[in-house]
């Protein structure tokens, strides 16, 4: 089976962990019910503070299971996921909410937004900062 590659250290790693909190409703609609406690497993696991390429990779093999037969990577970047760009140095401020423990790299612009979004991988309000 070939490896699920998420990038370079720990920023691939922070990037998969936000497509998947951006994308945690859609991807627990394609999970049926007889298989919810193995993802609430993984995901539980993905929540801890080991390396995330483990439960990454079993998340990937189940939504295989499921029918998804690109598995995480129809739920990652190159499959449509957007958000807001890094900070780049010249551009105006923006502010975004971002993940409340910098466990990960979702950004979700806060603009016009005074209520936070929720961080749907661990079930904790975004907090606010400004990027540039």
């Amino acid at each position: 089976m070939a490896e699920i590659r998420t990038g370079d250290g720990d920023g691939g790693s922070r990037a998969v962990r936000s497509d998947i909190c951006a994308r945690l409703d859609e991807i627990r609609g394609v999970v049926p019910a007889e298989r919810r406690p193995e993802l609430e497993e993984i995901l539980e696991a993905l929540r801890g503070s080991g390396e995330p390429a483990g439960p990454q990779a079993a998340l990937h093999r189940l939504l295989r299971r499921c029918g998804v037969a690109a598995g995480l990577r129809a739920f990652t970047r190159g499959a449509g996921i957007g958000g807001l760009p890094a900070a780049v140095e010249g551009h105006p401020v923006v502010e975004a909410y971002v993940c409340p423990g910098d466990r990960c790299d979702r950004r979700a612009p806060a603009r016009n937004q005074p209520v936070p979004e929720t961080c749907r991988l661990y079930g904790e309000p975004m907090r606010r900062r400004r990027l540039s």
